[in-house]
């Protein structure tokens, strides 16, 4: 980690101090993003997803004087939330953070387990936001909500988190203890579909696959930006450019030849586009109709 991150990230958890509000708004306004929202002990009519205020309950109740022991803390009480909880250590009294654990969503959205990983490992703007808020929760001793773009390479519109800091004998920060759930409706949509879909930007590298995709074509998590070929042997084949598809609502149905378990199936591809965070986007679905 450069000497200029860690300190442009020591002026992040400054500006979580009232007058110091503008480092965080120019830090994302040079990478292209808006400032992300930061709610210091927030009450629950602004904990904006209801997974965030089953979160927060479920903490409220381990906590003594407000605040929330390490000790009794037990990630099995979560339930489900656990696929997006993240608990990390400060390393060097908050110089860097470890996670522990990085909840398999998490790490599917972003298309790396960030387990056994420190923060600054994420590079970029987000890397010194991270640790900035990060050091600033340990010095606060505070829960804080947070809402921010990812950069675009993430198909995620933005993420919303609740950090939650959890405190040794002593008194002291040890661990942090954050739910960090995607606000996304385009990709919950695509979830539900039973069809395998892929979201490709213009150079035909693949941002998505929904699970059905995953689970048909055998694809990697860590496989995101690949093209559509090298993930499925299928060719995108359109003339086409996602935004003159989307201004044209132009609609392309082909078939197709794919090898499953040795055996060769048609499948119906349709090729459409969406607009998503200000970008046109390829959207393809693939339909088996038979061998």
């Amino acid at each position: 980690m450069s000497a200029t991150v860690n300190e442009i990230a020591e002026l992040v958890a400054e500006t979580f101090i009232p007058d110091r509000p503008d480092t965080v708004r120019k830090l994302f306004n040079d990478a292209g993003a808006r400032a992300p929202e930061v709610i210091w002990s927030p009450n629950r009519n602004e904990l904006r997803n209801p997974l965030l205020r089953t979160f927060e309950e479920i903490c409220q109740g381990y906590a003594v004087d407000g605040r929330v022991p390490q000790s009794a803390v037990r990630l099995e009480d979560f339930g489900g939330l656990t696929e997006w909880l993240m608990l990390l250590k400060p390393i060097d009294g908050g110089a860097d953070f470890e996670y522990l654990a990085y909840g398999s969503s998490v790490a599917e959205s972003f298309g790396r387990d960030m387990t056994g990983h420190r923060t600054s490992q994420f590079g970029g703007h987000i890397s010194t936001f991270f640790l900035g808020l990060y050091r600033a929760v340990i010095r606060r001793a505070d829960w804080v909500y947070s809402e921010h773009e990812p950069p675009r390479e993430i198909f995620v519109r933005k993420w919303q988190r609740l950090i939650v800091p959890l405190f040794c004998d002593d008194g002291t920060v040890s661990r942090i203890l954050v739910l960090n759930v995607p606000d996304n409706e385009l990709r919950a949509g695509l979830e539900l579909m039973v069809d395998p879909v892929f979201v490709l930007r213009e150079d035909e590298k693949v941002v998505y696959f929904n699970r059905a995709a995953q689970s048909l074509f055998h694809i990697r998590n860590s496989a995101r930006n690949e093209t559509l070929e090298a993930m499925t042997g299928i060719p995108l084949e359109t003339a086409h450019s996602p935004e003159a598809m989307l201004s044209q609502h132009k609609i392309e149905d082909s078939v197709r030849l794919t090898i499953r378990e040795a055996i060769v199936e048609r499948l119906v591809m349709t090729v459409s586009a969406t607009q998503y965070r200000d970008e046109a986007f390829y959207v393809v679905v693939m339909r088996l109709i038979g061998t």
